[in-house]
């Protein structure tokens, strides 16, 4: 996985990481010099195709917020876990923006991990204390480079991991006021955790503890898995082309660097001992043979450079998810554009599946730390940008006015393009009927109200307000019957 990786983490990295790898991406041309090869890689850019690509794919996931629901229907999610996800991995971060930075490294790398750890202080006797210390588990994102290997036990599919070793970096005080970063490896198994460092004598264990958990808190999200905790990057045929890219922009800017300034040729010149003034205020003097001329490469080579380049463009714009791009819409149906989108909208569904899967898991494995019953995870899969516009919501309006439609569908339609708030459009649909049968109820007793009756109610007794409670009851069933009266005369005559 290593070698998918590498091209990956080149586009990651930028302009800087280029550069850095130029050996291997720009590598020096037969007798030029390093000094000359040198300014070619510096003046080398990256474009950030593919950065681009997976920022705004995993803002499509999390574009919606990262719900908690309820197990049982009608129940109450914990207050616990509202306030737990408003602070996920003890340094602010909520639940949808760590969502969203491990799905974005799930996109990138093929898959990334969450770690759900405990604060390593002394044991507490019970639960019961636990809580009253303020201890909670907290996230950890680790990223698929990072886990250097995995045990499992048995050769089965079904066989569990029993050991996992993550490389990881932790800052130690030096001194009274500097810093030192120290690389350690992490081993969890099951029921107990490790960290090895690495001294003059080789690794040797640092430190040791157990868990209350009878297996890893790892919880792993994959967006192009192969095997356990084995991915492909989705996105590397465009990582590869972001490369080419890069080293094609890069040839072009040099050749016109260098086409820039046009070469002197001078013909029957024999002066050779005095250096040549090329400025308006001077001139060389030739014989009749002579001649003076600038000689340039053709512009057609830089034509067929800029083609391939575009070229590369397009590419990546038809292997990148559709709707990131800026689409041509002229001649273009509605049936290709759902087509077109088919493929970026079923490979976003089934990342944002697996994220889903993996915060309930982790979401598990904290509840399991506290012992407290988790809430169901919800990642929204609607990733449709398109709102709809003056003119579209018209027409709906035109349609429901007619009958083509029914009120539902309406309301429902309106707030898929984001027209509407997310409201409950049953609850929407019974308080618009509840009105409309209060105005029938109103017309039926004799029209508009008094100014009297308009008047802001007074202050009144417990006794008064039950008996003005009641003579409201008694009145509103007395104008339901006159209202089937009247329906049922219309419907004699």
């Amino acid at each position: 996985m290593s070698e998918w990786w590498q091209p990956i983490k080149v586009c990651a990295g930028g302009t800087q990481a280029f550069r850095e790898n130029a050996p291997s991406l720009l590598p020096i041309e037969p007798k030029e010099d390093e000094a000359a090869w040198r300014r070619r890689v510096s003046h080398a850019v990256l474009s950030p195709f593919l950065t681009r690509i997976a920022d705004q794919a995993a803002g499509l996931i999390c574009r919606k917020p990262v719900t908690l629901q309820p197990r049982e229907e009608g129940g109450e999610v914990d207050e616990y876990w509202t306030e737990f996800i408003k602070d996920i991995d003890g340094y602010g971060t909520d639940l949808d923006a760590f969502s969203r930075r491990v799905v974005l490294n799930s996109l990138l790398m093929g898959h990334s991990a969450v770690l759900v750890d405990f604060p390593s202080t002394e044991a507490a006797p019970n639960l019961a204390v636990e809580r009253q210390m303020g201890l909670r588990p907290y996230f950890l994102e680790v990223r698929s480079d990072q886990i250097l290997g995995w045990r499992k036990d048995g050769d089965s599919p079904l066989a569990q991991v029993n050991q996992v070793r993550i490389n990881e970096y932790v800052t130690e005080p030096l001194g009274a006021f500097g810093d030192r970063v120290v690389r350690q490896i992490r081993v969890l198994e099951q029921g107990k955790w490790a960290t090895w460092r690495k001294g003059d004598d080789g690794w040797a264990l640092h430190e040791e503890g157990t868990t209350s958990l009878p297996f890893i808190p790892l919880a792993v999200t994959y967006s192009g898995k192969m095997g356990e905790l084995m991915s492909k990057p989705p996105l590397l045929p465009i990582s590869n082309l972001n490369i080419l890219h890069a080293q094609r922009q890069a040839d072009q800017q040099f050749a016109l660097h260098v086409s820039a300034m046009p070469i002197l040729v001078l013909k029957a010149w024999d002066d050779t001992d005095n250096e040549i003034a090329l400025s308006a205020n001077s001139a060389l003097l030739m014989s009749a043979e002579g001649d003076a001329k600038y000689v340039e490469p053709a512009s057609q080579s830089f034509q067929a450079q800029q083609d391939f380049i575009t070229e590369l463009e397009n590419q990546m714009r038809n292997l990148g998810i559709s709707t990131l791009f800026s689409q041509t819409y002229v001649g273009e149906t509605a049936e290709a554009k759902a087509m077109d989108r088919s493929d970026s909208d079923s490979m976003l569904s089934v990342v944002a599946q697996d994220l889903e899967k993996c915060l309930q898991n982790a979401i598990d494995m904290a509840g399991a730390y506290v012992g407290r019953e988790t809430p169901l995870v919800s990642v929204a899969r609607d990733f449709d940008l398109q709102k709809l516009d003056g003119p579209q919501v018209a027409q709906y309006l035109s349609m429901w006015t007619q009958g083509a439609i029914s009120h539902e569908l309406l309301l429902d339609m309106l707030q898929r393009g984001e027209i509407l708030p997310d409201i409950d459009i049953d609850a929407e649909i019974e308080l618009i009927e509840s009105n409309k049968l209060n105005d029938m109820d109103l017309a039926a007793a004799g029209g508009n109200l008094s100014e009297e009756e308009l008047q802001p109610p007074q202050e009144s007794s417990g006794e008064e307000e039950e008996e003005t409670n009641a003579v409201r009851q008694l009145s509103t069933e007395r104008l339901r019957r006159l209202a089937e009266e009247d329906d049922s005369d219309e419907g004699s005559n």
